[in-house]
């Protein structure tokens, strides 16, 4: 029996128990301590200044692609559970959105990260398990689920990838997203088309180490992803019932073959629906909807 046969199959009541325990395992996700519901600021560097950030010590340094973390005398400030006592020199030549390096001190995290842009490149974003997006969290609104939001769909990876610019939350950057396939589905007989893009992660720190000069190397934040589409998209509710920055699809594309239905019921929103200091990309124009998708998480009571 497919995927799609099994979930249509499903009893109303056994669905909702089905969807109940994914829309758990996404709450416990976002509520985790360095979860995006812990963010608490952003703050951009300079090139060629040195800045302080409220609430961390020490500097942050931009030249060029390289940052350079100053401590400050007195306060113990880690990376990659060692105390930072000098300047610590990054450098990140990537030219793609890469999270780079994660520093703590008394409980918060400060995660370097890069980004693409005009005018902004590097930023530092600090992670707060108290801060108050964390503390007032009551739960994600939305749609009940439906199984009719069941659709069949196929899944067809690209030979080759390809890049493709997409404008971001925040004003001044891009994203550089891959795209690895397209989903392809029925909603009321007509067909439609999902461009697929490769998974992202949260992670920083990806290091490779170049085998013939021995550098080392940072990594985008598309590490470890294998085997899961993602796909941003809007549609009529967007900016109504649903968030105006679009939401997100994420697809188990390990098993292309075995891909036959996409369940818009698992429509999520993207982080920065619930921070102000987050760098979300928008959907691309192909991904666009002409019909409202009454299914998934609504627009949340944050801002």
């Amino acid at each position: 029996m497919s995927n799609l046969q099994r979930l249509t199959k499903l009893n109303k009541q056994d669905y909702e128990q089905q969807w109940e325990d994914w829309h758990k395992k996404r709450e416990d996700a976002i509520k985790t301590p360095y979860g995006w519901l812990s963010l608490r600021s952003i703050d951009w560097l300079e090139d060629g200044k040195r800045i302080a950030i409220d609430g961390f010590p020490g500097l942050w340094g931009q030249n060029g692609n390289a940052v350079t973390y100053y401590p400050e005398v007195g306060k113990t400030v880690t990376n990659r559970d060692k105390i930072i006592s000098e300047p610590k020199i990054i450098v990140v030549d990537n030219v793609e959105d890469v999270n780079v390096e994660d520093f703590y001190y008394e409980g918060v995290r400060a995660q370097l990260i890069k980004r693409i842009g005009s005018t902004k490149k590097f930023a530092v974003r600090q992670r707060d398990p108290e801060s108050k997006f964390r503390r007032n969290f009551n739960g994600f609104p939305h749609f009940d689920p439906d199984e009719n939001w069941v659709l069949p769909a196929r899944y067809e990876p690209l030979d080759n990838w390809s890049n493709i610019t997409t404008k971001a939350v925040t004003v001044g950057l891009s994203h550089n997203e891959t795209q690895i396939g397209n989903l392809y589905f029925k909603y009321h007989d007509k067909d439609y088309r999902f461009v697929v893009f490769q998974g992202h992660n949260d992670d920083s720190g990806w290091l490779k180490k170049d085998p013939e000069t021995g550098e080392t190397h940072y990594l985008n934040n598309r590490q470890n992803t294998e085997g899961i589409g993602f796909i941003l998209f809007k549609d009529q509710s967007t900016g109504k019932q649903t968030y105006g920055g679009g939401r997100v699809l994420s697809i188990d594309i390990s098993n292309p073959a075995k891909v036959n239905s996409v369940d818009l019921n698992t429509a999520f929103n993207l982080p920065c629906a619930y921070s102000y200091f987050c760098t979300c990309p928008f959907a691309p124009e192909e991904n666009i909807l002409p019909f409202a998708v009454t299914s998934g998480e609504k627009t949340p009571h944050i801002y």
